[in-house]
C-alpha cells in the first residue's frame, strides 16, 4: 500500500508561492525570499508535484493562477498569516501584516494624516494600503480591512465610521462674497467642478430647480483632483465635508452656503479571513476611534475657520 502524500509541502516551496503570488511579480519575491531564479522555479516546480495540481498558467511576466491556485494560495496565505499572527501575539517583536483596501479619496485625503497614529495603536503591524474602489479584493481576501462610501444598510456587517455630508466649497478669500448670493444664483452663473458620484443635479433640485442650469465646466473622477481645481479657482465642488476637511484647510477653502446635503457613509468592512484575526479587529477598533472627532474639532470647514 502506497503512503499517501503529507498534506503540507515542504516549507520553502509553500513560502515561495505565498511570496510570489503576494508580491505579484518574481522580482519582488526573489527579493524577499533572498533566492535565485532557478531555485524559485524549482520551488514552484516541486509545490505543483506535491500537491498534485496545476497552481499557475504563468508567474512571469506577471502572476496568473489557476482556479486551484488561487483557492490553495488562500490556503498557504492564512497559514502564514496564522503563524505570523501568533508569533505577534507572544510580544516577541516578530511583526505581522493587515491590508488595508480604500478608495481614492480615504488613501489620499484622510488616512494620510492619521497612519502615524493608526501604527502607534497597532505596534508591531506591519499596514500596508491598496486603492481599490470594487469590494472584489474584500471577497478575495486580497485585503483585511476595506474602508468604502457607500449606504450602510448595503453592508450589515459594516462598521459606521461617519456620515458624510455634501457642502459647496470655493477658495477662502472669494467665500464671503459668494456667500451673499443665493445658491440657484451660484448654480447658474458660476463655473461648477464636478464629481461623478457627487451630482450638482441633486443639488439643483433640492433647492427646487427643475434642472442644473449650466453643465459642469469640469468633471474629475478624482475627489482630490476636484479639490485642487477648486483651489486654483476653476470653479466651485460639492464636496463630502469631513472627509475633506484637513485638505480644506491646507488649501484654504471654505464652505459658502449654509445647504448641507445628507449623503452616504464611510463604512468599514473586514474580510471573513480578517474578521477571525483579532490583530485585525484591533486596526479596525484603532481605525473606528480615528474617525470619531475629538473635542472641539469642528468638522466642517465653515466652523474651522470661523472657530
Amino acid at each position: 500500500m502506497s503512503t499517501p502524500p503529507a498534506p503540507l509541502p515542504p516549507l520553502h516551496a509553500l513560502a515561495a508561492f505565498e511570496a510570489l503570488v503576494r508580491h505579484g511579480t518574481v522580482a519582488r519575491a526573489l527579493g524577499e525570499l533572498g533566492v535565485s531564479r532557478a531555485a524559485l522555479s524549482a520551488s514552484l516546480a516541486l509545490l505543483e508535484e506535491r500537491t498534485g495540481l496545476r497552481l499557475l498558467i504563468r508567474h512571469s511576466p506577471t502572476v496568473e493562477l489557476t482556479d486551484e491556485g488561487l483557492a490553495y494560495y488562500h490556503a498557504a496565505a492564512a497559514f502564514a498569516r496564522g503563524a505570523a499572527d501568533w508569533l505577534h501575539g507572544l510580544g516577541s517583536g516578530f511583526a505581522t501584516e493587515v491590508r488595508i483596501a480604500a478608495s481614492p479619496g480615504v488613501a489620499r485625503l484622510w488616512l494620510p494624516a492619521r497612519l502615524a497614529a493608526l501604527r502607534a495603536a497597532c505596534p508591531g503591524v506591519a499596514l500596508t494600503l491598496a486603492v481599490s474602489e470594487t469590494l472584489s479584493d474584500l471577497d478575495r481576501s486580497e485585503c483585511d480591512i476595506a474602508i468604502r462610501y457607500c449606504h450602510p444598510a448595503d453592508h450589515e456587517d459594516g462598521r459606521i465610521l461617519w456620515h458624510e455630508t455634501l457642502g459647496v466649497l470655493a477658495p477662502a478669500p472669494r467665500a464671503l462674497a459668494l456667500g451673499l448670493r443665493s445658491l440657484p444664483e451660484l448654480l447658474a452663473s458660476e463655473p461648477l467642478i464636478e464629481h461623478p458620484l457627487l451630482s450638482w443635479s441633486r443639488l439643483a433640485r433640492q433647492t427646487g430647480l427643475a434642472a442644473l442650469p449650466q453643465a459642469p465646466v469640469l468633471t474629475c473622477h478624482d475627489v482630490y483632483a476636484a479639490l485642487l481645481a477648486c483651489a486654483r479657482g476653476d470653479g466651485l465642488a460639492l464636496m463630502p465635508l469631513q472627509l475633506t476637511l484637513d485638505a480644506c484647510a491646507r488649501h484654504g477653502l471654505r464652505t459658502v452656503h449654509p445647504l448641507r446635503l445628507p449623503d452616504k457613509s464611510y463604512v468599514l468592512l473586514m474580510s471573513a479571513r480578517g474578521q477571525a484575526r483579532p490583530v485585525v479587529q484591533a486596526c479596525a477598533g484603532a481605525l473606528a476611534a480615528l474617525a470619531q472627532p475629538g473635542p472641539g474639532r469642528a468638522q466642517d470647514p465653515a466652523q474651522r475657520a470661523s472657530g
